[in-house]
């Protein structure tokens, strides 16, 4: 029996329920034929130009991303000229499907902030900050010993291979809580938390004085770089339940680190 993209979708929404994610956000099958069957998957972070070529090139019935194809209006479908690239309509003209699963996969058990809190070495990890339904989309755990910050910031620069800014380098840590992308915005609800760090992707410069305020150490350490390393355990998940289909993880790294 043939993997058709609703297959796909449906075992997406069975670890990340779509209808958990933000209200802001447009998760969900986004492009493509929902009966369309699927010999083929990329995963990426992001469906770029670049992304979707690569996709292509392999072969890929269907793209799977973190970051939605679609997520302002779309005002127009055109092809790519300069001025007027539309990704979208370059989708459909590859006849590649896309799924997308962002705020519903950052808050999934296993999803983005429990390997983002993993690989930062925290142990006895747990969901804090519930939004409106009651789903955590923060994690916080603890490390075995209090160390100082700039030295926790070594460890998580290591283990996600990306540089980190910090603030309170000498504070004494050890009750981290972590937030892929862009959660800065959390900083009030974990002053209230005890909370000795906090790591992000995303930080603007009232950011790190907030954190100061606070007494919280932030480290942040990139938005791409914090999330995409949840992409290949989303690539295992998908092998281990539709293992006839072929697949390819597709590097979509944004920026660029000079110095």
């Amino acid at each position: 029996m043939s993997t058709t993209v609703q297959d796909v979708y449906a075992f997406l929404d069975s670890i990340a329920p779509f209808a958990t994610q933000e209200s802001w956000d447009n998760s969900g099958f986004l492009v493509g034929d929902v009966d369309k069957e699927v010999r083929k998957v990329a995963v990426c972070l992001d469906v770029t130009h670049d992304t979707l070529d690569q996709a292509a090139a392999f072969g890929a019935d269907l793209l799977v991303s973190h970051h939605p194809v679609i997520f302002h209006p779309v005002k127009g479908l055109r092809e790519k000229t300069p001025g007027t690239e539309s990704i979208v309509y370059s989708a459909i003209q590859k006849d590649i499907a896309v799924l997308s699963a962002h705020t519903c996969w950052d808050m999934a058990e296993g999803g983005v902030n429990d390997v983002l809190a993993t690989l930062c070495g925290l142990e006895n990890v747990e969901g804090i900050v519930p939004d409106e339904n009651g789903v955590c989309m923060l994690r916080v755990g603890t490390l075995k010993t209090p160390v100082p910050a700039e030295e926790y910031a070594d460890v998580v620069a290591e283990a996600l291979g990306t540089l980190v800014r910090l603030t309170l380098p000498e504070k004494p840590v050890q009750r981290v809580a972590v937030c892929g992308g862009a959660g800065a915005s959390f900083l009030p609800d974990l002053a209230k938390l005890g909370v000795d760090a906090f790591i992000t992707g995303d930080a603007k410069h009232n950011d790190f004085l907030d954190s100061i305020d606070y007494d919280i150490a932030l480290l942040a350490a990139g938005h791409y770089e914090t999330e995409t390393v949840s992409m290949p355990v989303m690539l295992e998940l998908l092998k281990q339940e539709f293992p006839e289909v072929e697949y390819t993880y597709l590097e979509s790294a944004p920026v660029v680190y000079i110095g």
